[in-house]
């Protein structure tokens, strides 16, 4: 079915792709004209009326929320967010949506996310709007992110470059904490316990009435990690103990609103710390590391939103600060520094955005963006500072049978030159309450990172900007009344084309260096289904995920052509079962990810990972109390995600969160 010369299939997914795609520039005046029939008809239907219907959460959704409601949207739910609060982001998202991780081992170890056959420089990370993939790399260390740390967790797939910018190929993920505008306030305290010697504790309070909402917390962790495994690159498969792994993190997020006669002011503070020591890889002998590396950073940002008659007035700037500091002495006599590295990222992010309402179905967008970027390293000839700026227009049409919304961005950057981006998506009820259609056709681009750019002896300035195009066909079951209870399934196909990837490939010995390819393709589908039997004792929810992908070399004239990219399965699984009952909850959980290769030629095997769990909550006088325990990896499989870096076997997890 998705073979990679049977392409008919996907010809079926956005009607007049073949015009899209081939004469994209002339799609220019198709926009123009259809931003003129906008204005004419929010004008036509505007005149003679004074009061627009606005609904006050979409005066308070921001520009990305408003503007991507025809997108794949999966929010995670509040029980996970809970279960794995005292984990990274990473194993959040490897446990409960259809994303592929890549990780260098456990707790700390260095972790990215990529979607939909995409890179981790592919797929943005968005902390209330704005991106905190590294300005140096291009992704996010997950490991940076503790997954309790935020009410909201949202899986956008195949998000809009016109609408969220460079490198979103495969998507982006929506961390934010959402204000109470209602009289309340806690003080909590949560700990958890786990295998390996790990510990993690979390100060947590709360305040809201109708003018303020403050949430805030402080938190701690420390791993040993030194779990055995298999090595099963050494002579007979021994039973190893890896060491020099330990882990140590500390940090405050703070959260600010006000409603001031209808102003909504926004503030945010995000600063932590981690320290990791890194261990040795698998191979002959036992592991042995000296490397260490220190990762901190700072982020804050202030925002303003105000609707003003028909027009909703948005404002936003931040300040983000990255540091870390990679060491290795190579040998335990080394008193100097084998490599001692430093690398520091500074931006100023500013955003502001005009909505006009031309009526209870038409709404118009125009968004302008200005940031200044810094790498400061001696690993760069000198520091590099770059400008770039923005401008998006989006059009939204919500009548009755759905939403359709069109999006044009254009970005100038002082060193490169973006191209620009397009998209026209739609989400029709084709049968109310029963079938909805959605339907995307989009262009996208990513630009060359600082270090795939700058990097002494390994950079590359001639890299070209990946773009290309992309479109998808999505097909969704609404609730159903069905065995017993109800029934959501999500369907959705898709395909990217994109030109010049970037990738990091070994180009002689030890040293690698960022390369343009040439094309890629990206096709697959991916499905989800959820049952949900509700009893007046119980409930029990079941959900089935299911990806299939394929990623690989489109250059005929490549010495790789159609093979597949490294480190991309070809099939995802992700099955769970939650069980509640008055104050308890049962919870199983299953992950299987097919074998892959590496950009070495070499293969990592396919795993299957089982997760068991359970939590109980109660109340007293003075405080409620959640218990949880879960049992990682149960069937105690030895693993690895990324070549030679063992993953964890199985693993307890005890934990308390008291709520006052």
């Amino acid at each position: 079915m998705f073979g990679r010369r049977s392409n008919f299939l996907f010809l079926l997914v956005y009607p007049g792709v073949f015009f899209f795609i081939r004469y994209k520039m002339k799609l220019k005046f198709l926009f123009v004209l259809l931003g003129s029939f906008v204005s004419l008809c929010g004008w036509s239907q505007t005149v003679g009326i004074d009061t627009i219907q606005i609904k006050t959460v979409d005066i308070l959704a921001p520009r990305l929320q408003h503007l991507s409601t025809t997108e794949k949207k999966v929010q995670i739910d509040s029980i996970l967010i809970q279960r794995y609060g005292g984990s990274d982001l990473s194993s959040l998202l490897q446990k409960t949506s259809l994303v592929n991780i890549s990780s260098n081992g456990s707790l700390g170890a260095l972790s990215t996310v990529g979607m939909r056959g995409a890179s981790a420089t592919q797929t943005s990370v968005n902390w209330n709007g704005i991106p905190v993939n590294s300005l140096t790399t291009g992704s996010a260390d997950l490991s940076l992110i503790n997954a309790g740390s935020f009410d909201n967790v949202q899986v956008v797939y195949g998000a809009t470059a016109s609408l969220y910018g460079s490198g979103t190929l495969g998507g982006a993920i929506e961390l934010s904490n959402t204000p109470d505008w209602k009289n309340k306030s806690s003080v909590g305290l949560m700990s958890e316990i786990s295998s390996f010697s790990n510990y993690k504790t979390k100060l947590h309070g709360k305040y809201s009435n109708k003018w303020i909402s403050y949430s805030g917390q402080a938190f701690f962790q420390y791993g040993k990690n030194d779990f055995t495994y298999t090595d099963k690159y050494d002579f007979g498969s021994p039973t190893e103990r890896l060491n020099h792994n330990q882990n140590r993190a500390f940090g405050t997020i703070q959260n600010l609103h006000l409603n001031i006669n209808k102003n909504y002011v926004d503030l945010g503070v995000w600063y932590q710390v981690k320290e990791k020591n890194i261990a040795g890889l698998m191979g002959i002998g036992k592991p042995v590391s000296f490397q260490k590396q220190r990762d901190s950073s700072f982020k804050a940002f202030v925002g303003w939103k105000k609707l003003m008659g028909k027009f909703r007035v948005e404002a936003k700037s931040a300040y983000l600060s990255d540091y870390l500091k990679y060491t290795d002495r190579g040998s335990a006599n080394n008193t100097g520094y084998k490599v001692f590295s430093e690398i520091e990222s500074k931006r100023w992010l500013n955003d502001m955005n005009l909505r006009w309402y031309l009526s209870d179905q038409w709404s118009v967008d125009v968004n302008g963006k200005y940031n200044w970027l810094k790498g400061i390293t001696n690993n760069y000839i000198k520091d590099i500072t770059e400008n770039e700026s923005r401008l998006m227009i989006a059009a939204k049409y919500t009548p009755q049978i759905g939403t359709f919304i069109f999006t044009y961005g254009k970005e100038w950057n002082s060193e490169v030159n973006p191209p620009d981006m397009y998209s026209l998506s739609y989400l029709v009820h084709l049968v109310s309450n029963l079938i909805d259609v959605r339907g995307k056709a989009s262009t996208h681009y990513r630009r060359p990172t600082f270090n795939e750019r700058y990097w002494i002896n390994a950079g590359n300035l001639k890299l070209k900007s990946e773009e290309g195009w992309n479109y998808e066909l999505g097909l969704v079951m609404l609730s159903q009344n069905v065995l017993y209870g109800s029934l959501t399934v999500d369907l959705n196909l898709y395909r990217a084309q994109n030109d010049n990837l970037i990738v990091w490939k070994p180009v002689h010995g030890t040293v690698w260096s960022p390369v343009n390819i040439g094309k890629s393709l990206i096709q697959g589908v991916d499905i989800e289904a959820t049952h949900l039997l509700d009893d007046m004792n119980y409930s029990i929810r079941t959900s089935l995920k299911y990806a299939y992908n394929d990623a690989y070399d489109n250059d005929k004239e490549g010495e790789k052509y159609q093979e597949t990219l490294g480190y991309r399965p070809h099939h995802l699984i992700k099955f769970s079962s939650d069980y509640f009952r008055g104050n308890w909850n049962l919870g199983i959980l299953s992950t299987f990810r097919s074998e892959t290769n590496t950009w070495e030629g070499d293969k990592v095997d396919e795993n299957v990972l089982v997760d068991m769990s359970v939590g109980y909550r109660f109340n007293t006088k003075f405080a409620n109390v959640r218990l949880t325990g879960r049992v990682e990896n149960l069937l105690d499989k030895s693993y690895e995600i990324v070549r030679f870096y063992p993953m964890p076997g199985r693993a307890f997890h005890f934990g308390v969160n008291i709520i006052f």
